[in-house]
């Protein structure tokens, strides 16, 4: 499972295959997500506020966030291939090869530039990722991941915005 995703985040398009024919990729890509998930929050602490801060609900807030984000936006990938670009996969397969993209979000501890190359670089695989699945040439396949981007911030966003009000108001 590891060593798939390290191999995709060098873009290995084997990788991608073999996650196409493996019934158990999505739970596979979860664990992924959920581990990139916790590392990144544990690594925030460590380098940006000491493990005092540390909190149950700040690490559960990370995961479900990240498994979250994970599903929301390989699902809106896969419905801006099919229904733009004519795409026949199922979501599954879209979930399970996007699952294999975020290790190099782990690069988001040292915030700054190292985020924003980290943010790119998983961009590129999840295009990547996106053309194995959806069996797209790349501008569609660019497209895609795009649309499934937006529409993954605009809805974490709203997600987290009832948990800001009540956070402020308690």
């Amino acid at each position: 499972m590891l060593s798939r995703a390290l191999r995709a985040a060098v873009l290995d398009r084997k990788a991608f295959t073999e996650a196409f024919f493996d019934d158990d990729a999505v739970a596979d890509g979860a664990i992924v997500v959920a581990l990139v998930g916790g590392v990144v929050y544990l690594g925030r602490l460590a380098f940006h506020g000491g493990f005092a801060f540390f909190s149950v609900g700040g690490l559960l807030q990370s995961l479900i966030g990240s498994v979250a984000s994970w599903l929301i936006l390989a699902f809106a990938t896969w419905f801006a291939a099919s229904r733009l670009f004519g795409s026949t996969n199922q979501p599954q397969t879209m979930i399970g090869q996007h699952g294999l993209a975020p290790l190099p979000l782990v690069l988001e501890i040292f915030g700054g530039l190292a985020g924003a190359v980290a943010l790119i670089w998983y961009l590129v695989i999840l295009v990547v990722a996106t053309r194995e699945a959806a069996d797209l040439p790349l501008r569609p396949a660019v497209v895609s991941v795009l649309i499934g981007f937006a529409a993954a911030a605009i809805i974490r966003a709203l997600l987290g915005l009832p948990f800001a009000v009540l956070g402020a108001l308690f």
